[in-house]
């Protein structure tokens, strides 16, 4: 296995920490940086602290002050909640099993190594990024470091899409919102003495799905629309007088982020209140570009001439965040399954091929 094993006893630490973000779990996030910094500071490396309340990042490297590294090596190592046991990493055949293997810790061990088995130029290059909430939209993780702590690099390395040694071409754009109607209480017998506030938001729903349409399959590259939640009332027998909706847009290349938007509000209109909650641009890898033509190239050197087959996501990442910057990112993962699950893993025999393709990506894009 590429990982020795004080790299695989690093990594099984970080996967004992619950560092979801349930209150009661936010020491975890503190104790994972601890742990980080450590084991950097043991390879002769240093970390910086970029603050970003409440979820400050921790970059890494040589020069970890640097704002446009050649390659950024950027990982998440914020988890979903799971029980007890996922928060206990076990070994079944080829399959370390546990909550954030492959979502995405496994990356913490083998960016480290990779810093460390770099030439002394060539690490002076690249910097690595931890963020700590990407579960939760990524606003004060990867969009801070790019929108407000600056930080450009060239390219970016980041495995959290890409399953089993495919390479994401493409991802939707999200827009997740709020929607609020108000009305007027009344009983149940009478409600012509009220006004239906899930009823105006039912109206809403109606025309947001004239827009987007059901899409009842896999085949189709498109808009989806999502409800996934509504709160509203108290009784039968009561008419009630506010209603609150949660709401899930994906879009694609055929439209923006502020177009949606704007589509959006334009159907609530003034019949509801809108707020974005999650918003984010699609994603775009270039296939003949050359960064393209560089992870390829490292495919074939240490995958057995097999190149990375192309795949499209539904769901989104950090590397929409990217987007705008025009900064091209790699998105790829190792063999691996059930994120968010309870049988979450990832293939051990399969980080070994990966890491080399890794390496041999960074060190051709220096």
């Amino acid at each position: 296995m590429v990982l020795d094993r004080v790299e695989f006893g690093f990594l099984e630490q970080l996967l004992r920490l619950r560092t979801t973000h349930e209150p009661e779990h936010a020491a975890e996030h503190e104790r994972c940086r601890e742990l980080v910094a450590r084991e950097a500071e043991r390879r002769g490396l240093r970390t910086r602290t970029v603050p970003s309340d409440p979820f400050p990042s921790l970059l890494v490297g040589t020069k970890p002050e640097e704002r446009a590294p050649r390659v950024l090596l950027a990982a998440h190592l914020d988890v979903v909640p799971g029980g007890e046991q996922q928060f206990v990493p076990r070994v079944e055949g080829s399959r370390l099993k546990a909550r954030g293997a492959s979502d995405m810790k496994f990356a913490a061990p083998l960016f480290l190594k990779a810093l460390a088995d770099l030439a002394p130029g060539e690490r002076d290059e690249v910097l690595v990024a931890f963020t700590f909430d990407e579960e939760v939209g990524g606003n004060r993780g990867t969009r801070f470091l790019l929108d407000e702590y600056g930080l450009r690099p060239a390219a970016a390395f980041l495995p959290d899409g890409g399953d089993n040694f495919q390479l994401e071409a493409d991802e939707k754009g999200v827009l997740q919102f709020r929607v609020r109607t108000s009305g007027k209480a009344a009983h149940g017998s009478r409600p012509w003495l009220g006004e239906n506030a899930i009823d105006k938001f039912l109206a809403i729903y109606a025309d947001l799905r004239k827009e987007f349409p059901v899409v009842d399959g896999p085949g189709t590259w498109g808009p989806t629309l999502n409800l996934g939640k509504v709160v509203g009332g108290a009784a039968a027998n009561q008419v009630p007088d506010a209603c609150e909706a949660l709401l899930d847009v994906r879009f694609v290349e055929t439209t923006t982020l502020a177009a949606t938007t704007a589509q959006v509000e334009r159907i609530v209109g003034g019949r509801g209140e809108f707020a974005p909650i999650v918003a984010g641009d699609l994603f775009h890898l270039d296939r003949d570009g050359e960064v393209c033509r560089r992870i390829q190239a490292a495919s074939r050197k240490h995958r057995g001439g097999q190149e990375l087959a192309y795949y499209r996501s539904e769901g989104a990442s950090d590397a929409r965040f990217f987007t705008k910057y025009g900064i091209p990112v790699v998105l790829t993962k190792p063999v691996c399954a059930g994120h968010h699950s309870v049988d979450e893993w990832i293939d051990l025999e399969s980080l070994e091929p990966y890491y080399r393709m890794m390496l041999e990506f960074v060190r051709t894009s220096l």
